[in-house]
């Protein structure tokens, strides 16, 4: 990967973002700001589906933790933790500026699920990291955290296109858990600062613009 060049969350991820926020009202412009650039990492229906009640502000407030990998979350065990880390830098890989991993993107997502998701959302993605471990060890003998890099990425894709042990459920939860990697990933100063284009005072809103023609996306400050 050219370090130099924009990064795209999109590494695991097949779906092309589109800027437009139709159809999706804040209270603030400054959310809206936030909404215009996470939308066009993830669209605007996934924006939409992660900044429900006080999302935002639980995901400003969340004190980031490089350790939080080597224990039990409010959600996860440790084991799931370590795994989701795992996935966390594989979607949002280190290049030039830090990884989601490296900024604890893990620890959010255990976090924004318990303080801000129902909890069959919960189960979902915990769920998913079992049958993620369960398919390592049928597929390679080995759990998922113990493979290479290569054999990660492998399963990762099998459940993104649906195929083998993996259906089309898998293939949605699997979205889901993407967008709150990038959601976590660009709620921090590396992400916000050095990964999208930011602007302490939001120079205002167009939308429905060609991705092609944003380069970074624009996170206007909260």
């Amino acid at each position: 990967m050219d370090k130099s060049s924009t990064r795209s969350p999109q590494h695991v991820l097949h779906q092309r973002a589109s800027a437009s926020s139709e159809g999706v009202e804040l209270e603030s412009p400054r959310k809206r700001s936030f909404l215009v650039g996470l939308g066009a990492l993830i669209g605007s229906v996934g924006a939409a589906n992660l900044l429900g009640g006080n999302a935002i502000s639980v995901a400003m407030a969340y004190q980031r933790n490089p350790n939080s990998w080597q224990s039990s979350g409010r959600l996860f065990t440790q084991h799931q933790m370590q795994l989701l880390r795992d996935i966390c830098q594989l979607v949002i890989p280190k290049t030039g500026t830090a990884g989601a991993a490296d900024v604890d993107t893990h620890g959010f997502i255990d976090n924004q699920l318990v303080r801000c998701h129902p909890s069959w959302q919960q189960s979902q993605v915990s769920e998913l990291l079992d049958l993620i471990d369960a398919n390592a060890k049928e597929r390679f003998n080995k759990r998922f955290i113990q493979c290479s890099e290569q054999q990660q990425l492998v399963l990762l894709t099998s459940i993104e296109e649906a195929e083998n042990e993996f259906g089309h459920d898998d293939a949605e939860h699997f979205a889901f858990l993407k967008q709150l990697i990038v959601f976590g990933y660009f709620t921090t100063e590396v992400g916000a600062t050095k990964e999208l284009a930011y602007l302490p005072v939001p120079g205002g809103f167009t939308g429905s613009i060609p991705y092609s023609s944003i380069g970074k996306a624009w996170f206007g400050g909260l």
